[in-house]
């Protein structure tokens, strides 16, 4: 499991200047990777934390459900964020965000990634990348810790 997690925040980091990156002008806008589980899983939110302790990474628990890891990215991505998408001169994010929500005989677990580009004006704009072999990871991750995909 933890393998696994790891690998995620790995792969993350690969969102090179090749890419592409959507603006997401609101929450609903940032796709998620969702699972269904009969329980709470407790085994994912430990690999989850467990897997953001690198140098340089926050590990924040917005509310109740949603939690995230702050990485900070190389150098170069950085710089990449910044002139693409008209940063302010302060270090972008890359987020790995799990959200678990109740559901009727269960738990429902909703993993994201995007990154944040503090702008000019004092807000913050999110840049979603599409990276598929991410989005099987994930899956693949969320499956073998006994979650059912949609």
């Amino acid at each position: 499991m933890f393998r696994t997690a790891s690998l995620i925040f790995l792969l993350i980091s690969g969102c090179a200047p090749q890419y592409v990156g959507r603006i997401a002008e609101s929450e609903a806008d940032v796709p998620v990777r969702a699972a269904y589980f009969s329980n709470t899983p407790k085994a994912l939110d430990l690999a989850f934390r467990a897997a953001c302790d690198a140098p340089g990474d926050e590990f924040a628990s917005l509310d109740a459900t949603t939690d995230q890891c702050r990485i900070p990215p190389t150098p170069d991505i950085a710089a990449f964020l910044l002139v693409t998408f008209d940063g302010a001169l302060e270090a972008p994010r890359l987020i790995i965000q799990k959200r678990v929500l109740p559901a009727a005989d269960g738990a429902s677990v909703e993993l994201s990634y995007f990154a944040e580009v503090p702008q000019k004006s004092g807000s913050v704009r999110r840049v979603y990348f599409k990276q598929p072999s991410l989005d099987r990871l994930i899956d693949d991750m969320l499956q073998r810790a006994g979650g059912t995909l949609p």
